[in-house]
């Protein structure tokens, strides 16, 4: 039930702050002269009931609490309502009539509704759920092959391969998971992989075919063991002979030796002093000095000497070929020095012992570089298997950087495995309940199927409509059943006893004859339903908006006594309406006498109810909420107390002066021709200067009363003219002057407030 409204924003409703509605019952009567915002009221609540997209953006201010479009249903009786279904079609929608249905099957039929409702509701939920699920199933999987994908995007700077699947990542994404589907160990890190793409795509890689001559480096070896020995000697000459003693004394060992062997190429001639000072004797000393033993030492070492010459050459040209052919990184090339550089070392240690071979001397082995010839021979080894399976190596490192990728890929592939089994258990569950729904719904559907042929009484509705129309004078047409319908849903149109081929008679009727028969077909929709299939459950808000207009009192009698059936008391519960699937009413006009006759408390009516008194000043609307007093006095004290309030709050601008003139004339023209009191109206300004201005407003107000008087009338664009472009206060000051003519203690008793003449109901 709608508990509350707030008007806003809309014709003459505030901008700002808008006009509550509160307090709102089971029964709502709203009084209010024309232009005052009944109509809007009526439109927004006829809005809401409309589908989100087709409500109109004109009440997007407005706001209410309360109403459920899911439970309640709104129907409006207004100038749309006729002109939808009577003035656009020749043809009425179906109308069915529930009233005779007993309790028991009408509780049944809501009951199933229900059910059918909240399946369909929570067939609903579940195809969101399925569909929200199986939107994050697809994101999610399409993030994982975007994050496999991405892992591809770490091995573009290697230009020299080409990985599988490069337009495709579901086929990617299979791989990885084919790979995953074995343990993967021993997963190179990216450092790794790099050196390994440097080292199969990037370098050249040849075969080297030299070596490191490995017999040339033991013989090396074997030469150095022996001149150890003989470096460490002390090589001198025999000590027994008489000059050995000045020899070592002034250790000119070496040099003696030299001039020996100078003199013998000189004869004996001294090769110092160029004189045959060296005699035999000396000769003999000297040969004895210089004997075998010394010799074949000295010999021994220089054999050895020359000997290492050779192989060190050798090794030399070994590794300079190997240099020339594989240097990375210049270890060979540097290796190469070093060992040029101790060869040479080496060969000037042993000259020097040969010279001085009383000093010991020590050489560079050969075997202080053995690591680093290792690791040539190693690095050459390495390339040249590397040249021999470079082709395997290469699968083997693409291999690797697919295990690499895919254990990268793992955490994510297993957290998406485990969701998807999450996602199948949910879908299966959700299935089964879809399952149990469609047979929940459909034993529902049977069921009201057969309670439908037992409730559903269409000849009765046709009957009652064309039994009031006989009833209240409209005998000159019937409605009349569609012969076909479609989803056993029935359809009427208007007909001519007499003239069965006449159509659009609907055009031809008067004003009345529309409205009351359009508000006769509302009243069946009000009492059954137009869809008993999507509407049956839920319970109705009905809103009427001035349905008498045009209406003799016959016909306004026949519709207020049908509204009281719609809003007729439960007798068990004075506060409950008798129609249990009627909700809530709204009852808004400008008519008094439907006013007072429709609220008349005498009636059976629903007791929890509410009067509101619809007003208009300042060219904004008023809503006050009475209670359960009407407030609303006749026609004649109205109009009174129309002037009164706009009096107390006079506008300072003319937007009103057309209401506040039309209620002043309606006054003068009651007072003087029904109530009788006071001096003909037109001698109000018989005496009056015809120059001034306030005459013509005067004789504006009158010749509507006595036209035979004058000729001119309000609705001449002279006098409409100055009336609408007056300030108030002149209109005013005019309703006084005549009343000061015609009736002075009248006017000012009316102009007092009015305070102990309310109605009770």
């Amino acid at each position: 039930m709608i508990q509350s409204i707030t008007i806003k924003n809309i014709a003459t409703f505030d901008d700002n702050a808008g006009v509550p509605i509160n307090d709102l019952k089971k029964v709502n009567f709203f009084f209010g002269f024309n232009g005052t915002g009944k109509s809007t009221i009526a439109r927004y609540l006829q809005n809401l009931s409309l589908p989100q997209d087709k409500q109109a953006s004109d009440f997007s201010a407005c706001y209410q609490s309360g109403y459920n479009s899911t439970q309640n249903q709104i129907l409006t009786f207004n100038e749309e309502f006729i002109e939808e279904n009577f003035r656009k079609s020749t043809t009425q929608r179906g109308v069915f009539s529930l009233n005779q249905t007993n309790d028991e099957i009408d509780t049944q039929i809501e009951n199933e509704n229900i059910i059918i409702q909240n399946e369909n509701n929570y067939k609903t939920i579940l195809a969101k759920r399925k569909q929200a699920i199986n939107n994050d199933k697809q994101q999610k999987e399409k993030d994982l092959k975007d994050f496999c994908w991405g892992q591809r995007e770490i091995f573009k700077p290697f230009v020299k391969i080409q990985l599988q699947h490069s337009r495709s990542s579901e086929n990617h994404l299979q791989e990885i998971k084919t790979i995953l589907q074995n343990n993967i160990d021993d997963v190179l890190t990216i450092e790794q992989l790099s050196e390994q793409y440097q080292n199969l795509y990037e370098k050249e890689i040849n075969k080297v075919e030299s070596q490191i001559n490995i017999s040339t480096y033991k013989k090396i070896r074997e030469i150095e063991n022996k001149l150890e020995v003989l470096l460490q000697e002390v090589i001198v000459g025999n000590e027994d002979v008489d000059i050995a003693n000045l020899i070592n004394a002034l250790n000119i060992r070496d040099w003696i030796e030299q001039g020996v062997k100078l003199t013998e190429q000189t004869n004996a001639i001294c090769p110092f002093c160029q004189k045959p000072t060296i005699d035999e004797n000396l000769k003999e000393q000297f040969s004895k000095y210089f004997d075998e033993t010394y010799k074949q030492k000295i010999s021994n070492i220089q054999t050895l000497l020359s000997q290492y010459q050779v192989q060190t050459n050798l090794f030399l040209s070994s590794i300079l070929e190997i240099q020339n052919e594989f240097n990375p990184n210049n270890i060979v090339s540097e290796e190469y020095r070093i060992l040029k550089s101790i060869f040479d070392s080496n060969i000037e240690i042993i000259r020097q012992k040969i010279q001085k071979s009383n000093e010991k001397k020590n050489l560079f082995l050969i075997n202080t570089r053995k690591k680093q010839l290792s690791t040539i021979i190693k690095i050459i080894k390495e390339n040249n298997t590397a040249f021999e399976s470079l082709e395997v190596n290469q699968q083997k490192f693409v291999k690797n950087i697919w295990k690499y990728m895919a254990a990268n890929s793992q955490n994510q592939i297993q957290s998406l495995e485990k969701r998807k089994e999450k996602y199948t258990r949910i879908e299966t569950l959700a299935d089964a309940l879809l399952d149990d729904c469609d047979l929940k719904i459909n034993a529902s559907k049977q069921k009201i199927e057969q309670l439908r042929t037992q409730t559903i009484n269409t000849k009765e509705a046709v009957d009652n409509i064309n039994i009031i129309l006989k009833n209240t004078g409209f005998e000159g047409f019937e409605i009349k059943e569609r012969e076909s319908n479609e989803n056993n849903i029935s359809q009427y149109y208007l007909h001519r006893p007499h003239k069965p081929n006449e159509r659009h008679i609907f055009k031809k009727l008067s004003e009345g004859e529309k409205n009351f028969i359009s508000f006769l077909y509302f009243y069946q929709l009000c009492i059954g339903t137009d869809d008993i299939e999507n509407n049956s459950a839920k319970k109705k808000i009905i809103v009427i908006d001035d349905p008498v207009s045009s209406l003799d009192s016959q016909s306004l009698f026949i519709v207020s006594t049908l509204i009281h059936k719609l809003i007729q008391r439960n007798n068990n519960n004075y506060n409950a309406l008798q129609n249990d699937n009627i909700e809530q009413v709204f009852v808004l006009t400008h008519n008094l006498y439907f006013y007072k006759e429709v609220s008349l408390h005498m009636r059976p009516i629903c007791k929890e109810y509410n009067h509101y008194n619809i007003t208009k000043q300042n060219n904004k609307t008023q809503i006050e909420n009475n209670g359960k007093n009407k407030n609303v006095f006749d026609d004649y004290s109205l109009l009174w107390q129309t002037i009164r309030k706009i009096k107390e709050k006079l506008p300072t601008d003319n937007s009103s002066n057309i209401l506040i003139s039309n209620a002043m004339r309606r006054i003068l023209d009651s007072f003087v021709n029904f109530i009788g009191l006071g001096r003909d109206a037109w001698g109000a300004i018989q005496n009056e200067n015809e120059d001034e201005p306030n005459y013509y407003i005067k004789s504006a107000f009158i010749s509507t009363i006595n036209k035979e008087s004058h000729e001119i009338t309000v609705l001449d664009s002279t006098y409409y003219h100055r009336i609408t472009n007056v300030q108030p206060q002149i209109l005013f000051d005019v309703f006084k002057e005549i009343f000061e003519s015609i009736g002075k203690e009248h006017y000012e008793l009316m102009m007092k407030k009015i305070t102990n003449n309310k109605e009770q109901c």
